[in-house]
């Protein structure tokens, strides 16, 4: 039976998912930091929102008084 250099130097059958679990583990945790940044800035820039319209609204009732 013939074996493959690949498959002889450890790279694929059995031993090679338990050598890739840490970068998987890595790529999961920066996915899951930058979706917290992002929702993050998404709540600032809600809030901001809000801030401005409110002040928007307060303008237009100074103006309209």
């Amino acid at each position: 039976m013939w074996i493959s250099p690949a498959f002889a130097h450890g790279s694929g059958g059995v031993g090679s998912a338990g050598q890739q679990g840490p970068l998987i583990l890595l790529g999961v945790a920066v996915v899951v930091i930058s979706l917290l940044f992002d929702e993050k800035k998404w709540r600032r820039r809600k809030q901001r929102l809000q801030n401005d319209a409110g002040q928007a609204a307060e303008a237009e009732q100074k103006i309209l008084s």
